[in-house]
């Protein structure tokens, strides 16, 4: 019989903006998006060339607004959705309970929710703290969650055995 471990950490407003500053930094690096982006905003600096050589303002001006967008404002319209979906949630401010073993995932929170390993798409390890990647979510795992750092390091390596980390 392989060992169990117990993760427990309350989801809270601080793991909100962790998971979103970490998922998206992720999401970024590992998405055929960032090229597109690139050549997007490749095409939009010649738009500013352009529309500075003609004297188009209007150009000038959607070439800007399509650069602080691309920049600032999707970052920033993702955030709001995620804290929005944080203040509509049944798990707000509530403990969240795992038992974790070799056959998968028992989350114990309002009911009782079962995840075999084959489940999960990947575990990313971010360095002191887990991010559960299951279609179409990523489900954040901090440190403080686990009992101790053996315990953490078990986890890894169960994932790692089941092809998991990443």
């Amino acid at each position: 019989m392989s060992k169990s471990i117990k993760v427990r950490y309350i989801w809270n407003k601080e793991n909100v903006d962790n998971l979103f500053n970490a998922s998206y930094h992720y999401q970024f690096h590992h998405s055929a998006k960032r090229y597109i982006g690139w050549f997007l905003i490749v095409l939009v600096q010649f738009g500013v060339i352009a529309a500075i050589k003609k004297g188009s303002m209007a150009l000038l001006l959607f070439s800007t607004i399509m650069l602080v967008y691309w920049y600032y404002g999707k970052k920033y319209i993702a955030k709001r959705r995620a804290e929005k979906s944080y203040e509509n949630s049944v798990f707000k401010d509530k403990e969240i309970e795992m038992d974790i073993n070799e056959k998968g995932f028992t989350i114990v929170s309002n009911s009782q929710e079962k995840w075999s390993w084959d489940e999960i798409d990947e575990v990313i390890d971010l360095s002191e703290n887990i991010m559960l990647y299951k279609y179409p979510n990523f489900h954040y795992i901090p440190l403080h969650g686990f009992a101790s750092l053996e315990e953490k390091s078990y986890f890894k390596s169960m994932a790692k055995e089941h092809g998991k980390l990443r």
